[in-house]
Parts: structure tokens; sequence; C-alpha cells
């Protein structure tokens, strides 16, 4: 009820991340509760995105905003769920084009580094290396799925991996950042040291990485089996 309430007032948002947010929550509303009225929101808030793109995007610089911040994977996904919902070559181009920006920023030497919350990355200047927090790694690794789901790209999965492996230990402090001892997991890495606080939100990010994870590997599991099988029947 209060869903329903709340989608009026939706469309008029401004934000990139809270535009974001809503187009993954209304995506998944009508695909459960088809509702042409949802899709017209969701197009309304696409083409809010897409303005901002073509507002602030320039050569070296393939994003919607003059800065990188946090939950930055969610922008593009959303216009993902966009195409997904809606069809649409724009949405669909765009959300590669700034995905594959994003990710050329937070991947280095085989190793995920999220954009740090000490300093946001401003366009044309250098990142701040320290101060990472679980969290934006989850919302990275949820969009690379989606991304492998459509375009079915072996790079987004291995990035998924890497992204993965932050909280296992592959890190510029080659620290685990899941504590198997209590099944939680700590909130971030700083300069010199793990930040031992193990907030719930840290823990959900552990663990919707985790059954993400699994599911992209299961799923590659199925498809390479599905491919010998088919290999089989031809020969």
């Amino acid at each position: 009820m209060l869903f329903k309430k709340q989608k009026k007032k939706i469309g008029e948002l401004r934000s990139p991340r809270a535009i974001a947010f809503s187009i993954k929550g209304l995506y998944h509303s009508n695909i459960n509760d088809p509702s042409m009225e949802t899709s017209r929101i969701i197009k309304l808030l696409a083409e809010k995105l897409v303005v901002h793109y073509r507002d602030e995007a320039e050569k070296g610089w393939l994003w919607f905003e003059p800065y990188l911040t946090y939950a930055n994977a969610i922008i593009p996904e959303a216009l993902l769920c966009a195409w997904q919902d809606q069809g649409g070559e724009i949405y669909k181009n765009i959300a590669k084009e700034s995905f594959d920006f994003l990710i050329s920023r937070i991947f280095k030497n085989q190793q995920i580094k999220v954009i740090s919350n000490n300093n946001w990355l401003k366009k044309g200047e250098e990142s701040h290396p320290y101060g990472e927090q679980p969290i934006d790694v989850a919302y990275t690794i949820l969009a690379l799925n989606r991304f492998y789901q459509v375009f079915e790209r072996n790079g987004y999965l291995e990035k998924s991996k890497m992204a993965f492996d932050w909280f296992l230990g592959k890190n510029h402090l080659s620290q685990i950042v899941y504590n198997p001892c209590t099944g939680g997991c700590f909130d971030g890495l700083e300069e010199t040291q793990v930040n031992l606080n193990q907030g719930a939100e840290s823990t959900l990010s552990y663990l919707i990485s985790r059954l993400t994870i699994d599911s992209m590997m299961n799923d590659q599991k199925e498809n390479a089996k599905v491919s010998v099988e088919n290999s089989e029947l031809r020969i």
C-alpha cells in the first residue's frame, strides 16, 4: 500500500542515485505485478538518467555526474533494468558505456578498489587510495551479475570473482574482511588497518555478494554442461 502511494512522487526525483534505486525497485515490482503505470514511471526516470549522462559525459569521463561517490554501480545497472523493462537501445548502450568506464576506474592490478568514502573522485582528479566499504563492493558485484546475464561476457564474470575476493583478502592490506569466526563482516579497509566494527550493513553486503557469486558460478557450470551436451549431439 505504501509503495503504491509513493509511486506518484517517485517521478519527481532528481538525484541520479535516488532515481537508480527507484528504477531497480520498480523493475522488480513490475516482474511480479506488471503495470503500465509502473513502466511509465520507469521510462520517465530512465530518461532523466539519459539527460544526466548527456549533460556530463565527455571524452575520458563517461559518467552521469562530475564525480564518482558511493553506490556508483547502481546507476548503470538501473539503466540496464530500464532496458529490460522498456527496450530502447539508448538505455542499453549508455548503461554499458558508463559501467565499463566505472570498471576502468575501480579495477586495477587484478583487484577491486572502490571509490574512497574519505574523498570522492572528482572529474580530472586522482582517486583517494583508502577508505573502502563492503556495501560498495556488493553493489558492484550485483551490477556485474546483471551485465554478465545480459551481455554474456566472461570479463564481467572474472571481475565478479575479483570483487568477491576483496572480502577474502585480495585487497591492498591482504587482510580478510569477512569474519569466519562470527559469520559477520568488518566495516571496511583504511590505509593501514581493517575497521573491526561488524555492522549489519557490512554483513548483509557480504552475504548478498556470496549468494550472487554462487548463483553466477552455478549458471556458468550449467551453461558449460549444456554446451558439452550440444557438442556431443552434433557428433
